[in-house]
């Protein structure tokens, strides 16, 4: 459904951006599902934490580390999905082909999940304030940044390590 929606749009693309697009596929197409995977993570993490986890009398950062680890277990299996059939469209002839493309995309995301909590905990001092508050745009500098540097590497690592396209003897 997803890939028909991307390429209903691209089928409107004039000329000249319909050859961009052609250009850099593969780069476009893993941004778009990032998004969507933005938005499933969004969705179940709002849908967990102020849903089902609402009706229980739990304290906040419990209910809050159940929300966001639910919601990053749901993306990271979606991410896994789209990536390998739509972005990096690999084909497994094997469970331990699977088996290892999937291991190693989990690994490939803890690490980014790492680097990002890394960089933002190097910003702490500069965002935080003397009052305890946060000065927002040092504070976006530092998320957009995390952002870029763990998108680029999640899709390098995808490419080149997770996805790479196996020989025959493998």
């Amino acid at each position: 459904m997803f890939d028909a929606i991307l390429q209903f749009f691209v089928k409107l693309l004039p000329k000249p951006l319909k050859n961009l697009y052609d250009k850099f596929e593969e780069l476009i197409v893993y941004i778009y599902y990032g998004v969507l995977t933005t938005i499933v993570n969004t969705i179940v993490q709002f849908g967990v934490e102020f849903g089902i986890l609402s009706h229980i009398n739990w304290s906040e950062r419990l209910e809050n580390f159940l929300a966001t680890s639910i919601a990053w277990v749901v993306a990271v299996v979606f991410a896994f999905y789209v990536n390998k059939k739509y972005v990096f469209k690999s084909k497994t002839e094997s469970t331990k082909q699977l088996m290892w493309e999937l291991w190693t995309f989990i690994s490939a995301r803890l690490l980014s999940w790492a680097m990002s909590v890394g960089i933002m905990q190097l910003g702490v001092p500069l965002y935080m304030m003397e009052n305890g508050e946060k000065n927002f745009w040092i504070y976006f500098i530092f998320y957009f940044g995390q952002q870029v540097v763990v998108t680029l590497a999640n899709y390098f690592l995808s490419k080149f390590i997770i996805f790479k396209k196996q020989n025959k003897e493998n």
